[in-house]
């Protein structure tokens, strides 16, 4: 029994049953004949079969097992996921993983053909099953009697296939599609199509991208057209088609996917700029910070609400890093030219260039190229935690640019979409593109399905999970300031470490501030590592303890390619953190910023600790200059005094005693350690 509901807007067609219209939303989640509603499942709208006076279709419930529905007897066939159902002689056609399988109308299993691998999309005649590989992107075609499988040659990548007559109709990667003959000649070829499907065995409908804004497509229009005189008739055009689906379509998974830092084209790069033709720089610059290559250059937000955006100003300003200066301009709406990211990829017209798009990643230090369109391509990245860019078309759009991050086995991927959510209404207007869900073109999972239109290699090292070792290729590594002055080299811990230029005055130009995750409050030993190559200054360590912040200075010039120990401090795992900054006191000096090291102390005796920690003392703080002063030293520690100025520098060796009018006004840092322990403390000099 259909369900009445009457639509206030013109769906897209998808079908004829018993003469009457079948139409859906672009998210494929309603089944509507005429103006009755038969479903509002998600996925309802896309495999649809008409037999008699009965019709099929397949429905994707939201945690639930996929199943075909029959209008006239109810749900007939399930399973965790499949394709399907297609149209096949006397019965359904669907695929699941290895097989293909012949199911009766009551959705009983006929017949089963081993093809091992899951296709999405199936066509059939009385002789032959054509399916497109996930694995390696060619159209294959099963002879139903003897069961061979050969490979269909086409001049192009096919993403899904249906067939009428004589005749092949064929999604193109490079979106639209094409009309074959069974002798692989072509016949048609329709452009910006969707929902194309054929209504005889000579005519296809389909709905085509009309006018659009950037990535948006804002008018469509739906056409009839004669595939053998490729006569063309405009049946209606459509300024705006409401979504229907409330479905879920953020992963709720994690071991799905990696976390990705999401940048939305429009809302998170400066007001005055209008990112609507953003998209592959927005998605190129997701897959930099997914690596932290680039250091926060933070900006506020107005819309839809007031935030603080760090990476969006690199779309539209200029800025240099790594010895490039990004001052290429390219168009943004209302005939705006700007540099940066979007300048550079997008130089002289309205969306990204490919080429442009792999040279603006290499340039921030990853590795990128062609990958072509398939299933298998795309996974292998992703299966080593690299990021993938992706050039797409969805019902929504002709060309957008998204970044895979993750994917299920039902041939779903998860995606940072920098222009929103296409499963929701109001793509473009709300920052709700974080790890969505889209389908696989030619799988039908009840999300948006895409055209891929070519994959991109986004490849660096992952980051790996903060602990107790920090490196400038993990989380809790933060790299601060401008990255015109930030230099990478090919030395340091695991090969890498990152070095400017020391500076004579506060305030600190660059930074880094290392984070990391303690098991425990304990005392610990703090390392760096010093690089071999540009490592001549004295950096000033700052390390945040339980008892406040601690200053140790090193110069790193005594060192090379080796661990050197900064000090044992007393830390909290909510409070621990390291930071040092380019000011020594000196300018020019070359300062590297690599990894450091905690380590929990397990072979110091207590007693021990607490004396080389809590008796190290000055006589009086502040001190006054005209009069000599002394230390109070731990009764265990032999050794001398070293007192550093605030620049860095040695300026005294002591045993305990500083003689009058020796130190200048100012603040100083006297520092003891033995092999197994360091502290220092932190007085002032007045007159």
């Amino acid at each position: 029994m259909f369900l009445v509901i009457l639509l206030a807007v013109l769906n897209v067609p998808i079908g004829i049953h018993d003469n009457a219209l079948l139409s859906t939303d672009f998210s494929g989640s309603i089944l509507v004949c005429n103006q009755d509603t038969i479903s509002t499942e998600r996925g309802s709208g896309r495999n649809i079969v008409s037999v008699g006076n009965d019709l099929f279709w397949k429905q994707c419930p939201s945690g639930e097992k996929q199943a075909i529905v029959s209008l006239n007897t109810g749900e007939i066939f399930s399973a965790e996921f499949f394709s399907g159902p297609y149209s096949f002689e006397n019965g359904l056609l669907v695929s699941i993983p290895n097989e293909i399988l012949i199911l009766s109308y009551a959705g009983s299993i006929v017949n089963s053909y081993w093809i091992g691998e899951y296709p999405g999309s199936l066509a059939s005649s009385n002789e032959y099953v054509w399916f497109v590989s996930s694995e390696t992107g060619e159209l294959k075609q099963l002879d139903i009697f003897t069961e061979q499988i050969s490979t269909v040659n086409l001049s192009f990548t096919p993403t899904s296939v249906q067939y009428a007559g004589s005749s092949l109709l064929l999604g193109c990667s490079t979106g639209g599609y094409r009309v074959i003959d069974l002798d692989s000649e072509s016949v048609i070829l329709l452009e910006n199509a969707f929902f194309a499907y054929f209504s005889h065995e000579n005519e296809i409908t389909f709905l085509r991208h009309k006018t659009a804004s950037g990535c948006e497509t804002i008018e469509w229009e739906t056409v009839l057209v004669n595939i053998f005189t490729g006569q063309e008739m405009v049946i209606d055009e459509i300024s705006e088609i409401a979504l229907f689906s409330t479905s879920v379509s953020t992963t709720d998974d994690p071991n799905a996917h990696f976390d990705v830092p999401y940048i939305h084209q429009r809302w998170d790069t400066p007001d005055w700029f209008d990112g609507s033709w953003s998209c592959g720089p927005t998605s190129c610059m997701m897959a930099v910070q997914y690596y932290n290559r680039l250091t926060p250059d933070s900006i506020w937000c107005s819309y839809p609400t007031g935030h603080w955006s760090e990476w969006g100003n690199y779309i539209p300003t200029e800025y240099t890093f790594l010895g490039h200066t990004y001052d290429i301009l390219g168009e943004a709406p209302d005939e705006v030219w700007v540099p940066g990211a979007h300048g550079f990829i997008c130089r002289g017209y309205q969306g990204a260039g490919w080429n442009e798009m792999i040279s603006w990643l290499d340039q921030h230090g990853l590795t990128s190229q062609w990958l072509g369109t398939t299933w298998s391509a795309c996974t292998s990245e992703l299966d080593n935690s690299w990021t993938v860019v992706a050039s797409t078309t969805s019902p929504y759009t002709g060309g957008h640019i998204l970044l895979f991050n993750g994917y299920y086995s039902n041939h779903s991927v998860i995606c940072n979409d920098s222009f929103g959510n296409q499963n929701l209404p109001g793509w473009g207007t709300m920052r709700n593109g974080k790890d969505v869900v889209y389908d696989w073109p030619g799988y039908n999972n009840g999300n948006t399905m895409l055209g891929i239109s070519q994959l991109f290699a986004a490849r660096s090292e992952p980051l790996t999970v903060a602990d107790e070792l920090i490196d400038d290729r993990s989380l809790g590594y933060r790299k601060l300031g401008s990255s015109l002055y930030w230099h990478e080299q090919e030395t340091g811990f695991d090969g890498y470490s990152w070095w400017t230029y020391s500076t004579a005055a506060l305030p600190d130009t660059c930074w880094v501030e290392w984070n990391p995750v303690l098991p425990s409050e304990a005392w610990y030993n703090v390392e760096t590592f010093i690089p071999s190559s540009h490592a001549t200054a004295t950096g000033i360590y700052h390390i945040n303890t339980t008892s406040g912040w601690e200053t140790v200075s090193l110069n790193q010039n005594n060192h090379s390619n080796e661990w050197v120990e900064i000090g044992a401090f007393y830390l909290s795992p909510s409070l621990a953190q390291v930071k040092m900054g380019d000011y020594t006191g000196t300018g020019g000096q070359y300062i590297s910023f690599d990894a450091i090291r905690f380590t929990i102390q397990t072979s110091i005796d207590e007693d021990n600790v607490s004396d080389v920690f809590t008796d190290f003392s000055v006589s009086q703080n502040p001190v006054t200059n005209t009069l000599p002063f002394s230390f109070n030293l731990p009764n265990s520690f032999i050794g001398s005094v070293k007192i550093f100025d605030m620049n860095g520098r040695l300026v005294l060796t002591t045993e305990s005693q500083v003689p009058a009018d020796f130190l200048s006004p100012g603040l100083y840092h006297a520092v003891i350690g033995n092999q197994n322990n360091i502290n220092s403390i932190r007085f002032t000099v007045i007159e």
